[in-house]
């Protein structure tokens, strides 16, 4: 199983920004899953890193299930505002891979101290994002994997491709060389990296310290589909995320318009965070809901769940949610990215406005090809992105540090 004498148990530490029991978003679906994977392995804990506060019930749930070494609160750094304090380090930040004041935040002395001396006392290292390993200065994790979960890289290419602005191109651009240049450095600081996608895994360049790790989501009790004759469309996702907005509100205001001429009567519900605030009084006949805590009798009275992204890196959770819950879904190709699936046999295309209100109307007047979208869908989730099929996949990525870490911590 793994390289360790009989009395031991794996001592794996998580980093993360996340609260693996803070109300469902996509970022912490991962992290609970995969926390949930890894304790399966050896004595779990984590230090927490988060940039916004947390609830009471948030905290409490989460020191029920797991061990907490340490919750960090980043600082606000003087870069917040733009600001590189010397010709030298405007220098490093442009040509340095190594260079880590990448973003906003950084944590105190005391703290990277801190974690220093619990990495001394375990065996393996699990890092969730680039982000949050950039905020405590540590250029190589020993004994370590990276969760990359979304590309920055991709995400700034994505950006480049989808805006008008050629001003905004170009300093997008420069974003994109910049971290392209720092993503070719991780395993020089990480022992292991795992993926969104077969895609990213190819992207990072190097398959055999790339494991890929799909988004995906847990099996779920089948719910009666309700009898829509309400004509529902929905989305489910954290609204003040920026690409969900931008596509929430692109969705508003060119699809939702086609959508609504040729079936008057049709209705549009946005669930999560922020979903109840400004986005949900831009359309017509659209209710915002608001952060939903089960969330599954709404989504079974929807004839269409709707993946609408124009930008961004990684993969959307909300696609193996679709499926788990056998909605069909309509989606951008951005939206659809990192699945293996195909317009027409697990879900439908479409990337202009015209051709997702197009699918949308189709799914809306066509109660078998729903179903057929939905069951497709869902035999490929239970193959593909299942959490608990996973564990295999941990187990090797483990596995892998293992071998090459050389000693046990004491």
């Amino acid at each position: 199983m793994f390289p360790l004498r009989p009395q031991d148990t794996l001592k794996i530490l998580f980093v993360t920004s996340h609260w693996p029991l803070a109300p469902a978003y996509g970022a912490q679906q991962r992290v609970l899953h995969l926390a949930r994977l890894l304790s399966r392995l050896g004595d779990l804990s984590f230090v927490i890193v988060p940039s916004e506060p947390e609830d009471a019930e948030t905290a409490r749930r989460t020191h029920k299930e797991f061990k907490i070494s340490r919750v960090v609160r980043p600082l606000i750094s003087n870069r917040a505002n733009g600001l590189i304090q010397s010709i030298s380090e405007r220098i490093q930040h442009e040509l340095d891979p190594a260079f880590m004041a990448t973003d906003s935040y950084e944590v105190s002395d005391i703290d990277r101290a801190a974690l220093l001396e619990l990495i001394e006392q375990h065996d393996l290292i699990w890092v969730h994002t680039i982000r949050v390993a950039n905020w405590f200065r540590l250029f190589r994790w020993p004994h370590s994997i990276l969760d990359v979960d979304d590309l920055p890289s991709r995400r700034l290419l994505s950006e480049v491709q989808s805006n008008r602005n050629s001003v905004k191109r170009l300093l997008d651009c420069r974003r994109y060389l910049l971290w392209r240049r720092r993503e070719k450095a991780l395993l020089k600081r990480f022992d292991i990296l795992t993926a969104c996608s077969e895609e990213d895994a190819k992207y990072l360049q190097s398959p055999k310290r790339v494991y890929v790790l799909p988004n995906g989501a847990m099996a779920l009790p089948e719910r009666p589909r309700l009898d829509s004759s309400q004509a529902r469309i929905g989305f489910i996702g954290n609204c003040t995320f920026e690409p969900n907005e931008d596509g929430i509100r692109w969705f508003i205001r060119e699809v939702w318009p086609i959508i609504k001429r040729d079936i008057p009567q049709a209705q549009l519900r946005l669930v999560g965070r922020g979903s109840e605030n400004e986005l949900s009084r831009i359309g017509v006949d659209t209710v915002g809901l608001g952060w939903l805590e089960d969330p599954g009798d709404e989504i079974a009275s929807w004839s269409a769940m709707i993946v609408p992204i124009r930008f961004g890196s990684g993969t959307r959770v909300k696609m193996a949610e679709g499926f788990a819950r056998k909605c069909p879904v309509v989606a951008t190709t951005i939206g659809a990215f990192g699945y293996a699936v195909e317009s027409g046999r697990e879900f439908l295309l479409g990337d202009s406005a015209a051709d997702f209100a197009s699918a949308c109307v189709l799914l809306l007047k066509d109660p078998e090809l729903r179903q057929a979208l939905a069951e497709t869908a869902h035999k490929s989730f239970l193959s593909q992105w299942e959490w608990d099929s996973f564990e295999s996949t941990v187990r090797a990525a483990v596995q892998g540090v293992l071998k090459s870490a050389g000693p046990l911590a004491g």
